[in-house]
């Protein structure tokens, strides 16, 4: 019994020895682990070249943005001039046309009066009185018909200078809508070198893409939508070790008042207006647009949601820490996507040829706030 025990304690013995690693082995294994560490610090160090690069896609995009803002507006205001001008030929050529039939008439009637001989004049049975009418008759014609042409020339001369402004215009919207195409064109390149240089280190997008398509299946309404986003919001601030862009900075806050709308147009419904035949009130204003207007992120942000939902057309909602939330709504296309990090005037998007009405919304701590004193105009 006693030899048995010292051979069973021996084999266990042998084993641990057998077991216990060499200087070798260690070395390998601190290799293994070097190498690993070189590998974890390379990607880290592309990781950030990355997103350094997706920085500068950003801020291109935004001045770009700028840009096509402008040229929009200008194409508004060449449109509204183009219009005036229409109408001032419209009108012109209205009034030529009237003091052309008055000028036949009297015209006319002098010619009438220039083929009569003056002899059959003098003979003919008139009264003296009827004879001074026929004479002041002719003094006042001559002025009158002067009168009539020196305005037919200026109206002529005004015609020609309203042509001429006509044509400009017409031959300025025609560059400044080319401008604005290709300014377009460029937008929808950079929009997809964005979205190929974050494919490449933010794999776990599609994963949260699924997770909010999910929830606006299963949401009923925008409230239920937002009630969902939010909620999910709140659980990943609980669980997160450090606060992630965009959270605890009041940035949004106090940008109070000094951000621009994310479209050009102008405000047609304000928070609070009585809307439906429901006669429930608002919970955002409305901005309408020109067609094909570009619809820009109102501030630095996170994408939450950007897809189709419901009878809102393409709608985004965008995280901008602190509780605070805008959602845009009523869009025709979109250029960002779930996950994305927002600069303030990068565009998300754009409006169509037929709805023209952007909704926006700004939410703070769950509930929809008046978003007017955010916006300058």
């Amino acid at each position: 019994m006693k030899n048995a025990f010292v051979l069973a304690l021996s084999l266990m013995i042998g084993s641990a020895v057998i077991a216990a690693p060499t200087a070798k082995d260690l070395a390998k294994i601190e290799a293994q682990i070097k190498q690993a560490k070189q590998q974890q610090d390379e990607s880290h160090r592309k990781s950030q070249a990355l997103d350094k690069e997706v920085k500068s896609v950003q801020k291109e995009m935004v001045s770009l943005a700028k840009s096509v803002r402008k040229h929009e507006d200008q194409l508004s205001l060449l449109e509204q001039k183009k219009k005036e001008l229409q109408n001032q030929q419209d009108e012109l050529e209205q009034k030529l046309s009237l003091s052309s039939s008055q000028m036949a008439k009297i015209m006319q009637g002098m010619q009438t009066l220039a083929l009569r001989p003056s002899e059959i004049l003098l003979v003919q049975a008139k009264t003296p009185i009827q004879m001074l009418r026929s004479h002041r008759l002719m003094l006042y014609s001559f002025p009158i018909v002067g009168g009539i042409q020196q305005q037919t020339q200026d109206d002529l001369n005004t015609l020609s200078q309203v042509k001429m402004d006509l044509q400009t215009k017409i031959s300025a919207i025609k560059t400044t809508t080319a401008e604005l195409s290709d300014k377009n064109e460029q937008m929808e390149k950079l929009a997809q070198q964005k979205k190929v240089l974050q494919a490449q280190y933010a794999s776990s997008y599609e994963k949260s893409k699924a997770k909010v398509e999910k929830l606006a299946k299963e949401a009923k309404s925008l409230k239920d939508l937002l009630a969902s986003i939010e909620k999910e919001q709140q659980r990943k601030r609980a669980q997160a070790k450090t606060p992630s862009r965009g959270f605890g900075t009041s940035a949004f806050a106090r940008a109070r008042g000094s951000l621009s709308l994310p479209a050009q147009g102008r405000v047609t419904q304000n928070f609070g207006d009585t809307t439906g035949a429901s006669q429930s009130h608002a919970k955002g204003i409305v901005v309408t647009t020109r067609k094909f207007a570009q619809v820009a992120a109102p501030f630095d942000g996170t994408v939450l949601f950007a897809g189709p939902f419901q009878n809102y057309g393409k709608l985004v909602i965008i995280d901008h820490g602190d509780n605070y939330l805008t959602v845009l709504a009523g869009m025709d296309t979109i250029t960002t996507s779930v996950g994305s990090q927002l600069l303030t005037g990068e565009p998300i998007g754009r409006m169509g040829s037929d709805y023209t009405s952007l909704y926006i919304e700004v939410r703070q701590n769950g509930q929809a706030i008046n978003p007017r004193p955010w916006f300058v105009g």
